[in-house]
């Protein structure tokens, strides 16, 4: 049973609410007998629904970011009261007071911070939706993302958000903390390995063969086959000499082949497509046949 001198006060919080919450709403409903539709959007976001004890006992609603509104209330001048313009070293300081974490600690490196308020990309009174916020500086990039090939962000799939974040101090301010194939093995385990027969670009950087934000070749290239391919490896023998057709059969590099697709057709089918044969291009676990190879062709 609870002691009736502990009883009391445990009730009139519970009636009374986390501290510093009444006075936060009262302010906030001041305001907007004349701010209705800055105070209608508002009460949607975050920060309207915060406490005093989630900002360690400070001030809640209008004030905790504009500032005491006494004179404001009474005289309508909005001198004293804070008004955020989007300068980067003002608006920042503002936001800082309340969001001083490990975050901000990186946002004072970022190449970000150098150029942007928080209130260029946050709103305060209203919401606003990641990938449009980006877009607005980062145009190319949404033109990227139109290829034909992409991630699903236009779909609502994904965000920039999704392998961005804005606030780190690292290049492209990417969401890891160690290598960029860090960041996309946790949507594509199946590629991240380790194989015994390891395709050495996989190993550094996805972007040696992909374009992250798009590409209009398949499967996010930077370029299609063989093309792509050609920039590390020679072709096959059957690319780098010319046939001649003798009898029905192709004499390629001095022995006969088969003629069965024409002239060129071996050509045509050792450079159209490398995956054709070569499929486990991230890596395999089982030797290729194929004693030139030492089975590291990874075609299976």
């Amino acid at each position: 049973m609870i002691p009736i001198l502990l009883l009391v006060p445990l009730l009139t919080l519970a009636g009374a609410g986390p501290p510093g919450r009444a006075a936060g709403q009262a302010a906030w409903s001041t305001c907007a007998e004349c701010h209705e539709q800055v105070a209608a959007h508002f009460s949607r976001t975050t920060h309207a629904r915060l406490k005093a004890w989630e900002v360690g006992g400070g001030e809640v609603g209008c004030a905790a970011c504009h500032g005491d509104p006494t004179q404001h209330l009474e005289t309508g001048e909005v001198v004293g009261l804070v008004r955020f313009s989007g300068d980067p070293d003002t608006d920042s300081a503002a936001c800082l007071t309340c969001h001083a974490t490990r975050g901000a600690e990186e946002w004072s490196a970022s190449a970000h911070a150098h150029q942007l308020a928080c209130t260029t990309c946050h709103s305060i009174h209203t919401t606003k939706a990641p990938t449009s916020t980006c877009a607005s500086c980062h145009q190319e990039v949404q033109a990227l993302m139109l290829a034909p090939s992409h991630h699903p962000v236009k779909e609502g799939k994904m965000t920039c958000a999704s392998c961005h974040n804005v606030h780190r101090a690292n290049a492209g301010a990417l969401r890891t903390e160690g290598r960029l194939n860090d960041l996309c093995v946790t949507c594509h385990q199946a590629q991240e390995g380790p194989f015994i027969f390891q395709h050495a670009p996989v190993e550094e950087d996805c972007t040696i063969c992909h374009a992250p934000h798009g590409s209009v070749a398949d499967n996010l290239l930077v370029a299609n086959e063989p093309v792509l391919c050609l920039q590390c490896h020679s072709f096959h023998f059957h690319m780098g000499k010319k046939p001649v057709d003798t009898a029905g059969t192709v004499i390629v590099g001095g022995k006969p082949y088969p003629n069965v697709l024409g002239k060129y057709g071996y050509i045509r089918s050792f450079g159209t497509k490398c995956t054709q044969c070569h499929t486990k291009v991230h890596g395999s676990d089982l030797p290729s046949q194929g004693v030139p190879g030492q089975g590291r062709n990874l075609t299976r």
